[in-house]
């Protein structure tokens, strides 16, 4: 059965990471960049302070639309706290019912209060899709040489 770990052995575990007193411009650059929906919000030490996705600055905009600045506005004014993360060893039903649950699309990973990665919705969703295909298959080689 597929878990967290192996999307990150087939994705990589790269992590995508600002500082919170970053300016909202350089967090921007780097989701246009990397092409990516969200960055993981580190201290220096390396510890989750939150995550900022781009749901996260549309909901800021639309509450502040006077200050649209964005070199002076800071990651920490915009990003989401207490977020909610997996371990490498999670099933994928396990992040499925997390993201539906708290309707977020990416859930950091970490192992040994380490960030390791991170998962999307897409990557869970591939995943499962790619587990159903493999079991169908198995099921359909079973059925036709059971008989």
């Amino acid at each position: 059965m597929a878990n967290v770990q192996s999307i990150l052995d087939q994705k990589g575990s790269a992590v995508f990471s600002i500082s919170p007193e970053e300016a909202l411009s350089h967090a921007l650059l780097q989701l246009t960049e990397h092409k990516i929906g969200a960055l993981l919000v580190l201290n220096e030490q390396g510890d989750i302070k939150g995550i900022l996705s781009e749901r996260d600055i549309i909901r800021h905009f639309s509450k502040k639309l006077e200050h649209l600045n964005t070199a002076q506005i800071k990651v920490r004014e915009v990003m989401t706290t207490g977020v909610t993360y997996v371990k490498p060893h999670q099933s994928l039903e396990d992040c499925l019912q997390l993201m539906t649950a708290g309707r977020f699309r990416h859930l950091p990973v970490v192992d040994d209060d380490k960030v390791v990665g991170m998962v999307s919705i897409g990557d869970v969703v591939k995943a499962a899709l790619e587990e159903r295909d493999f079991q169908i298959g198995e099921l359909e080689h079973y059925i036709t040489n059971a008989y």
